[in-house]
Formats: C-alpha cells, sequence, structure tokens
C-alpha cells in the first residue's frame, strides 16, 4: 500500500468507527458517549477497547483467561448502576 492509500484508508476507517460510536450511543446507550466527558480515554482508550472487542468476537483473543467474562460483568454492573441513578433522577 502506498503512503496516499494508507492515509485514505485510515481517514475513512476513522469517520466510519466515529460516526458508529455516536450512532450506537444515541440509539442504543441514550447518552453521550466518552467524547464529551473525557477526550483523553476517548482518544487513548476507546480505540484499545475497541480492538480488543473485536479481537476476541473474532477470533477468541483473551490477554487472559477470564477477562471477556470480567469485562462483561462490569459493563453489566455499571449498566445497571446507570439505569438506577437514572430511574432515581427521575422519580
Amino acid at each position: 500500500m502506498g503512503f496516499s492509500l494508507t492515509w485514505k484508508v485510515v481517514l475513512i476507517a476513522q469517520i466510519l468507527c466515529w460516526t458508529a460510536q455516536f450512532i450506537g450511543h444515541g440509539v442504543f446507550e441514550k447518552r453521550a458517549p466518552a467524547l464529551l466527558d473525557n477526550l483523553a480515554q476517548a482518544f487513548l482508550m476507546a480505540p484499545y477497547f475497541v480492538l480488543l472487542e473485536l479481537l476476541q468476537k473474532f477470533f477468541g483473543y483473551e490477554p487472559y483467561p477470564g477477562f471477556h467474562e470480567i469485562v462483561q460483568a462490569k459493563i453489566e454492573q455499571e449498566v445497571v448502576d446507570w439505569q438506577e441513578k437514572k430511574q432515581k433522577l427521575i422519580s
């Protein structure tokens, strides 16, 4: 791949991923993405999170045994906590 083509591929991938990020947050989570809360997290950690999710989904990759289950449990707990907090604000 030439230098010019590489940058075009990277740019298209970035645009598609950021678009998917905003649509996913807006449609499924009904909350703002981390970009609006913490720029460092959004630009440094989020790409690694997505990469690990894709590697796990398509290749079964885990940095260590049980990693995926631990992360899923934490995510589910965060969602429950967020929903409870949201419910308290509504009440």
